[in-house]
């Protein structure tokens, strides 16, 4: 096989890589398994909010609510050894694999996820049949060597899907499974009030960081298993952890959207037919200030900025201090 092709997305001091698949190769076209996922979806409790909000436009008053991700099962030994299993696929972000009326195409790349993937397609038509057909789905892939003390990847609390100012009027909220080997991702079930806010004017994920560090992230839960898909939705307040020793990590995400993704580094895919003009993915541009300036420095700046807002050198990284007293 020849070297992989790639695309490089370059601005604003930000670069990204972005794989080029081959039309040759062909890819993996799944669709969902009708009850493949039905027992464990009759077992959810109804009135969790993330079913009772599903298909509904986004409001930033349902962050009121506290609410937990939904856990999905573990995959399988199978699914985990092929899941991890050594490999030339590439880091994707939000790459569709799904368009509205579509099956699912996966490049061949990637076709070592294909078991988690069905997995999360099954339990989103067992869980929203009456919808699964208007929705994207897009994939990310992360295979990481994270050191002792870090994370693989650097972000204040926040949500996947939010809709900002741009979105006006909002639209069906994003959700999202995620599976992962290793460091399990901490999510925040506490309220969030955030109606405050003006979305042109404040950045709503510096203001999750001091809502999370009020309480002393008293409220940060972590007890999910290794290899287990989660379910979350745009609502559900999350960060990634340290890693107590060096660890390689594989992180999937398939988010289910009713958007366009149209950010300049995610991934493409030839086996559809389309052709998105790309925009840039630069909040810093949007010049947003916290809601609350007197906050600590390390909540309201970007993680590549120092405590004092200048650019931190290559390779490090400010995390918000969530629990006041003591740095992470």
């Amino acid at each position: 096989m020849s070297p992989r092709a790639f695309d490089t997305v370059a601005y604003n001091a930000k670069r990204y890589t972005v794989p080029v698949y081959d039309l040759a190769e062909g890819c993996l076209r799944l669709e969902p398994r009708d009850h493949a996922a039905k027992s464990l979806v009759d077992s959810l409790d109804p009135g969790h909010p993330l079913i009772q909000d599903l298909n509904k436009p986004f409001d930033i008053a349902r962050f009121l609510t506290p609410r937990a991700p939904i856990r999905c099962g573990a995959l399988d030994s199978h699914a985990r050894a092929l899941f991890v299993a050594r490999s030339d696929a590439r880091n994707v972000l939000d790459l569709p694999i799904k368009f509205p009326g579509s099956d699912v195409r996966l490049p061949m790349e990637y076709a070592q996820f294909a078991p988690a993937i069905q997995r999360a397609v099954d339990v989103e038509w067992a869980l929203n049949s009456q919808c699964f057909d208007e929705y994207y789905a897009y994939l990310t892939v992360r295979r990481e060597r994270v050191p002792a003390g870090g994370q693989g990847h650097y972000a204040p609390c926040h949500v996947d899907g939010f809709q900002g100012a741009r979105w006006t009027p909002t639209v069906r909220a994003n959700h999202t499974y995620t599976v992962t080997n290793a460091l399990p991702t901490m999510y925040f079930v506490q309220p969030f009030d955030l109606t405050a806010l003006d979305l042109s004017k404040h950045d709503v994920f510096w203001e999750m960081n001091r809502q999370v560090a009020a309480t002393h992230a008293e409220f940060g839960v972590t007890d999910y298993g290794d290899f287990e898909l989660m379910l979350m939705d745009a609502y559900c307040v999350h960060i990634a952890v340290d890693a107590p020793v060096e660890t390689e990590r594989v992180w999937l995400r398939l988010s289910f959207e009713v958007r366009v993704f149209d950010r300049l580094g995610n991934g493409h895919n030839p086996f559809f037919a389309y052709d998105w003009p790309m925009v840039p993915r630069d909040i810093e541009q949007l010049a947003l200030e916290p809601f609350d300036p007197s906050s600590e420095a390390s909540l309201r700046i970007f993680p590549w900025q120092a405590l004092d807002g200048s650019r931190n050198p290559p390779g490090v990284y400010t995390k918000p201090n969530l629990r006041p007293g003591w740095r992470t």
